[in-house]
């Protein structure tokens, strides 16, 4: 068996660490150059025009206003807004039931 200081073990910890710790970055800088390496050359679509969408009646059907059901439509408000654009980013300032 072979006797090891106690300097000498926690020189091998800190250098095996350091070692992880730039294989690590190296990855990150490789996968983050990726996306500018492998970029799409996308046209970027025209705003349209919002024209107002008129909320369809339902017959006898009441949703109850709770906080659920007003997450639910801000979440489904996001998603259509979003469309295919993910690089856009929205904030949510208030909840109003049209009627």
């Amino acid at each position: 068996m072979t006797d090891i200081s106690l300097l000498r073990g926690i020189n091998i910890s800190i250098t095996s660490i350091v070692i992880v710790f730039l294989v690590l970055l190296g990855l990150q800088l490789i996968l983050t150059s990726f996306k500018y390496i492998f970029k799409e050359e996308k046209e970027i679509p025209t705003r349209k025009e919002s024209v107002p969408v008129q909320p369809v009646q339902m017959k006898n059907d009441v949703l109850e206003e709770d906080e659920e059901t007003k997450t639910v439509a801000a979440l489904m408000a996001l998603v259509l807004a979003n469309e295919d654009q993910q690089d856009k980013h929205y904030q949510v300032t208030s909840i109003k039931r049209v009627k």
